[in-house]
């Protein structure tokens, strides 16, 4: 009977240690202004959207890797998030897209 409540117990703290992965969220706009911590992202006919930028954020132009400093405000970007330990954006992956045709 010890051995099955042990059990039992022991894969319920292993079932809550597990976390859950969702799915990236995409979101497409025109950079307003980007630092080493924040993006913000303007989309037309919506508020701007504040993005969470970390160490472990990527940035790419194409297929190949670019550095922060390379997307100036005015860019157009699709930006992959996740949300982060606040519940808060956090950009996964940053791709600079070419200018809107008119």
């Amino acid at each position: 009977m010890k051995a099955l409540l042990l059990a039992i117990f022991v894969g319920g703290i292993v079932a809550l240690a597990q976390q859950v992965v969702l799915p990236l969220a995409s979101f497409t706009g025109t950079v307003k202004q980007i630092d080493s911590a924040t993006l913000t992202l303007a989309r037309p006919d919506q508020d701007d959207f504040d993005i969470s930028c970390t160490h472990n954020t990527h940035y790419y132009s194409g297929s190949q890797k670019i550095k922060r400093e390379k997307i100036k405000p005015g860019d157009r970007v699709t930006v992959d998030t996740k949300l982060n330990l606040y519940l808060r954006p956090e950009a996964v992956n940053v791709r600079l897209l070419p200018p809107e045709k008119q």
